[in-house]
């Protein structure tokens, strides 16, 4: 977690911190503003999800009218200044009654330990209302007592194929289905490209995106057959084969989804500029019909939607491509998004409104948004949401599979993971220099960034334990896993 310390601290003006934590970065409303009315009890709750403030405020409204006197202020923060902003209304006893912890760079069981939150009302209410194995020691509940839950699934992914239905059928693919398997889509690419003459190209990609590459190399190695366990938020540091622990970006599945990737590349089935692409920028090109197929996870049709609606009716999508057409990928524990300060004055009543994110009801209507994928994944069937939506999420229930989380078994990984350092390259930057040609030595080079993982995390382990802390490598490693199959809570105990 940052500190930014006393000194900074008192030397922040007046005016500064309240820019800090009332204006800068967030957006208010007129029922916010409604809000501070005076005699009405206020709950103030801070959150980083712009898409779905809609959502929020709707609720916080029928809130309001169920108890009388009773108002919610929303402030949505830009997820860059949020850790700023916890850190500052933390110390100084400002702190809203619910927040969100985007930007602490804490686990939750460092913030529990460190007296931040408080334990949820009635919480036997709530668990009531969440699928079973939802909830996990280490991430949600602490000493038995919980204290936040996950909204969002787990069962999700970034790598989801989106295609131009009219271009994937004038070139003889399936314009509902699209390509299932590795050779479909470099087929269906080249004679995109082919059909295209200089107009249209197989694939697009925001190939500048390092983060999101890694992600993508990460999620197609997965349907290669690659196992990960996986620590929520750590990136590439967090992922490990489950059988072991051990690093394996060396293994023969991430050598093979570098080794797809770059064959589109040779094919020259890439839309040229793709280079010099983000994920945003590639996506309105891909909206243009410049080229078929895009990779990207769920949200991307609500985007779709929302700003190039004229091409929402040639979208379709398909499942990440595999060798075999299978896939299989392994999702992290959901976390917690949301949690109730231990200083607030109104823990039963923030309880009870933070409940209301629970249930299929929430469930349908978090769905209509289109962008973050609820928790109860049956209830987007019923939900109002484009065709394609539904598509995504039912492929998410097909093939994503929970896997086991070391941070659930030793909450202490973290420390471990917090004092690691970043090992360059990346995976990302790595997937760039293979498909630029810097790199020609695949298997070398991964086996390489393997080695410098490997000795780095033992080397914070050794200083972490050194500290006191119980962890060891051993909590990398869950012998009871099984391939295809999720990893349960009960798992965590055999």
């Amino acid at each position: 977690m940052t500190d930014l310390g006393r000194r900074r601290f008192l030397g922040l003006s007046g005016a500064a911190l309240a820019g800090v934590l009332g204006v800068s970065g967030c957006s208010r409303s007129s029922q916010q503003e409604a809000a501070t009315t005076a005699g009405a009890d206020v709950i103030r709750w801070w959150d980083h999800f712009q898409p779905l403030k809609p959502l929020y405020e709707r609720m916080f409204a029928e809130y309001g009218k169920a108890h009388p006197g009773t108002r919610v202020e929303h402030v949505v923060y830009n997820p860059s200044e949020m850790g700023q902003a916890l850190q500052l209304a933390f110390k100084s006893n400002q702190i809203a009654d619910v927040h969100t912890v985007a930007g602490l760079g804490s686990s939750e069981a460092a913030l529990v330990a460190g007296g931040w939150f408080s334990p949820l009302a009635n919480p036997d209410a709530i668990r009531a209302k969440l699928p079973a194995d939802s909830l996990l020691e280490g991430l949600h509940v602490f000493d038995g007592k919980l204290y936040t839950f996950p909204v969002f699934t787990p069962r999700q992914y970034a790598t989801l194929t989106w295609f131009n239905r009219e271009l994937v059928e004038k070139a003889g693919g399936d314009p509902d289905a699209g390509p299932a398997t590795w050779d479909e889509f470099r087929a269906l690419a080249a004679r995109i490209t082919k059909d295209g003459g200089g107009r249209a190209y197989g694939w697009i990609q925001g190939l500048q995106f390092q983060e999101r590459m890694q992600t993508h190399v990460t999620e197609l190695a997965m349907s290669a057959g690659a196992a990960l366990a996986v620590i929520p938020g750590a990136g590439e540091m967090g992922l490990v084969d489950p059988r072991t622990g051990d690093y394996a970006y060396a293994s023969e599945p991430f050598v093979q989804a570098l080794e797809f990737l770059l064959s589109l590349v040779r094919d020259k089935v890439v839309f040229p500029a793709s280079t010099s692409l983000d994920a945003r920028t590639a996506r309105a090109r891909w909206a243009t019909g410049v080229a078929g197929m895009f990779f990207d996870g769920s949200w991307n049709i609500g985007v779709v939607n929302g700003q190039f609606k004229q091409f929402a009716g040639k979208v379709g999508v398909g499942p990440v491509p595999s060798p075999d057409g299978k896939p299989v990928l392994y999702g992290a524990p959901a976390q917690g998004q949301l949690f109730v300060s231990s200083k607030s004055r109104h823990v039963e009543a923030a309880s009870e409104l933070l409940a209301q994110c629970t249930g299929p009801e929430f469930s349908r209507a978090l769905a209509s948004y289109m962008d973050q994928v609820p928790l109860d994944l049956e209830a987007v069937a019923t939900a109002d949401v484009h065709p394609t939506y539904k598509r995504a999420v039912e492929l998410f229930g097909r093939n994503v599979r929970l896997a086991p989380s070391p941070v659930s078994r030793n909450p202490a990984v973290t420390q471990v993971i917090s004092e690691m350092k970043e090992q360059r390259p990346t995976l990302g930057e790595i997937t760039q220099g293979i498909l630029s040609g810097e790199i020609t030595d695949i298997g070398k080079t991964l086996r390489e960034h393997d080695g410098k993982l490997a000795a780095e995390r033992e080397r914070a382990t050794r200083v972490v334990s050194g500290k006191g802390v119980r962890v060891s490598l051993d909590d990398w490693a869950f012998p009871n896993w099984k391939r295809g199959e999720d990893y349960t809570a009960e798992m965590y105990r055999q």
